[in-house]
C-alpha cells in the first residue's frame, strides 16, 4: 500500500513512521524542518521515503505526485500550524498553513482515502458534552481553519470525486516522545528535573486538556488509514479530560516532589467541553489504554535518555 504522510517531521509524524506497518511504502513530506532523513536512517525505516515539499506550492505537490507515480492508496494529513494560540496573532498565516495547503494537496496529489487530522478545537465556545453532531461556530482562527478544511475534504469526495473516502478526525491531543519543547508535559518535566518547584499557569488553571499518550493516538490514526470506504467525522480523545491544575499535581506526584502554582493572565483557547462520541471505540475498536501517570513515566524516561 502506498501512503502519503504529510507533516512527517513533526511530533505525531515521527511516531507514525515508527509504528506504521513496514509493508506500507510511505512518502513522508516535510517542508523546512531538517533531520527527517537522519531519523529514517537511524531507525532503519527502509519503507519510508522522505520528501521535501512545500504543500502551499502547486509545483512542489505536483512533483510529489509524479515521484509517487500513481494515485496513493491513502493519505494521513498531519501538516498544520502546531500552535493554536499563535493563530490569534497571525490568522492569515494560520489559514494558509492549515487550509490553503490542504486544498492545494487535494488538488495536486489526491489520495483514494484521506484521513485528515482536524481538532477538538472546532468546538471552541461550546460547553458540556459534544459530538460531531453538535452545531459549531468557533471564533479562534485555528479552529475556523480546521473546520474549513473538514468541509473542503467532503467537497473533494462528494463533488469532485477525486477522493473516494475520508475520515475527519477531531483530535483532542497527545503527549509523548518528540513533542515540541514548549508542550506542557515536556516543558514541565524538564523543569522538574532541573529542580524547579514553582510553575506559572496562564489563566485560572481550570482549562481542560483531553490528551492521550502518543502511542494510543498513533494506533488510532493507523486504524483509520486502513478504513477505506468510510465517509465520516469522528472525535478522538481520551474521554477523561483533566484541568491544567490537575496535570501539574499529577506530574509532581509522578516525580515525587511538591510544587506550587502561580496563575497569570488568560488563555486564548479556554476549553469547557468534553466529547461523548464513542465511534472510535465502537466502530474501530480503538480506545486509549495508557494512563496519564504511566505515560508521564515513559516520556520522562525518553527525555532522560535523549
Amino acid at each position: 500500500m502506498i501512503v502519503v504522510v504529510t507533516g512527517a517531521s513533526g511530533f505525531i509524524g515521527h511516531n507514525v513512521l515508527l509504528r506504521a506497518p513496514r509493508d506500507w511504502h510511505i512518502f513522508a513530506t516535510y517542508r523546512s524542518t531538517t533531520g527527517l532523513d537522519a531519523f529514517v536512517k537511524k531507525h532503519g525505516l527502509t519503507n519510508v521515503t522522505p520528501v521535501r515539499c512545500d504543500l502551499m506550492s502547486a509545483s512542489d505537490v505536483n512533483a510529489l505526485s509524479r515521484l509517487i507515480g500513481r494515485k496513493p492508496d491513502a493519505m494521513l494529513y498531519l501538516a498544520a500550524n502546531g500552535d493554536p494560540a499563535v493563530s490569534s496573532k497571525r490568522p492569515r498565516w494560520d489559514l494558509e498553513s492549515n487550509t490553503v495547503a490542504f486544498v492545494n494537496t487535494l488538488e495536486q496529489c489526491p489520495a483514494d482515502h484521506v484521513v485528515y487530522l482536524s481538532s477538538g478545537a472546532v468546538y471552541d465556545g461550546s460547553t458540556g458534552e459534544v459530538t460531531p453532531g453538535t452545531p459549531v461556530s468557533p471564533r479562534l482562527p485555528y479552529a475556523i481553519s480546521k473546520l474549513a478544511s473538514e468541509q473542503y475534504l467532503q467537497f473533494f469526495c462528494e463533488h469532485r470525486g477525486t477522493v473516494s473516502s475520508y475520515v475527519n478526525v477531531r483530535f483532542f491531543g497527545a503527549y509523548g516522545p518528540y513533542e515540541a519543547p514548549r508542550k506542557i508535559t515536556t516543558k514541565w518535566l524538564q523543569a522538574l528535573a532541573k529542580g524547579e518547584r514553582e510553575f506559572v499557569v496562564r489563566g485560572d488553571g481550570r482549562n481542560l486538556i483531553d490528551f492521550m499518550y502518543v502511542d494510543d493516538a498513533v494506533d488510532g490514526f493507523l486504524a483509520l488509514v486502513k478504513a477505506k470506504g468510510a465517509k465520516l467525522t469522528v472525535d478522538f480523545g481520551s474521554g477523561a479530560p483533566v484541568s491544567i491544575n490537575d496535570i501539574v499535581a499529577t506530574m509532581a506526584s509522578a516525580i515525587g516532589v511538591e510544587v506550587s502554582v502561580r496563575h497569570e493572565g488568560t488563555v486564548p483557547e479556554y476549553i469547557e467541553f468534553r466529547s461523548t462520541d464513542t465511534t472510535m471505540r465502537d466502530r474501530f475498536g480503538i480506545a486509549p489504554t495508557i494512563s496519564f501517570a504511566d505515560g508521564l513515566k515513559r516520556l520522562s524516561a525518553f527525555l532522560a535518555g535523549n
